[in-house]
């Protein structure tokens, strides 16, 4: 038996808007049992959840499941209610009744401290399990199957092993989590004590950063003049560096994936360098252009862009090269 000790669910707390325009409260699904779904687009195990929600909402439909995700804001920028509509049609959850959380007040009330987490509730309005962060379907499947009285296959493995999931288009773009992976790495001072710089930098300011002449595994390290905010960092071209960059070495990885974005309305560009080299065709990432021999990437929108794939897991250096004033950068994530 998977299920917990029932407790009344909270009711949605300050839900700025609902996918549909409409206002709900918890107690209008009453009679139905509810899976809520917290995540954020930002989130990369969010993102390889999505078709393991999927997979279970059809499964259990005839059961009266009904799936809510509620999107909680993991940066400043994914508060914004354009973007968060962006990342709904770019993932394909324009279906979904989805509730825009932007200032993490259902996401507090429910107890959470990460993404995803997922809260299922029973018809008469009670919690009756948690299920937190990325992985152990098998364990949810259980409780699901608890909850409705139905048996559980003994057999179905975990989403990260399933070649079913593997297949889907979200798996495809940005890669599966794997063990002894180079590590996700934020680099806004809310997260990141310290850059691989020899150098102590201001926060909140601009700062003149010089390359060391060591490089070591999984650590950041900066070139020419950049802003160090809360989420990430910001890049000044007004500098006598005409090559600044962000430079990472990572140990692990088939698949090389950045959160990034413009502070303005225009596309921010930057060029994108592996072992100091244009990438080939052989390791093109599926959101990054080559024009010219030049390997580039184009962020329209703050979003999570995969910009290396190689076959194997493979250590490399990659090197992004700002081109346009309006580039900021906030996270490394692997595959």
């Amino acid at each position: 038996m998977n299920l917990i000790p029932a407790y009344p669910a909270p009711d949605f707390k300050e839900i700025e808007q609902w996918s549909d325009d409409s206002s709900y409260s918890i107690k209008d699904f009453k009679g139905k049992t509810v899976l809520l779904d917290f995540w954020t687009y930002t989130c990369i195990y969010c993102l390889r959840t999505i078709p393991v929600i999927k997979d279970i909402g059809k499964k259990y439909e005839d059961k009266g499941l009904v799936i809510i995700p509620i999107h909680s804001a993991e940066y400043e920028f994914a508060k914004n209610i354009k973007n968060i509509k962006k990342a709904i049609g770019t993932l394909d959850l324009r279906e979904s009744l989805i509730g825009f959380d932007t200032k993490n007040k259902t996401w507090e009330i429910y107890g959470n401290s990460y993404w995803p987490k997922h809260i299922l509730i029973d018809k008469e309005g009670f919690v009756r399990y948690e299920h937190p962060g990325y992985g152990k379907l098998k364990e949810f499947e259980e409780a699901l199957s608890d909850l409705f009285d139905v048996p559980c296959s003994k057999n179905e493995p975990q989403e990260e092993d399933n070649q079913e999931f593997e297949n889907n288009e979200i798996t495809k773009i940005y890669g599966m989590h794997f063990t002894d992976m180079a590590p996700e790495i934020c680099v806004g001072y809310s997260r990141l004590k310290r850059f691989g710089n020899n150098q102590k930098l201001k926060i909140n300011d601009y700062n003149i950063l010089i390359e060391p002449n060591t490089i070591l595994d999984n650590n950041v390290y900066l070139r020419g003049k950049w802003r160090w905010d809360k989420d990430g960092i910001k890049v000044s071209l007004d500098h006598s560096e005409k090559n600044p960059s962000i430079i990472f070495k990572y140990n692990k990885a088939s698949n090389v994936n950045i959160i990034i974005g413009p502070d303005n309305d225009k596309p921010a560009i930057a060029e994108i360098k592996i072992d100091d080299k244009y990438l080939k065709k052989e390791h093109q990432g599926y959101h990054l252009k080559m024009e010219n021999g030049i390997s580039y990437i184009e962020a329209t929108w703050p979003f999570i862009y995969n910009v290396i794939k190689t076959k194997a897991r493979e250590m490399h250096k990659i090197e992004i090269i700002p081109r346009s004033n309006n580039f900021c950068f906030y996270t490394f994530v692997f595959g």
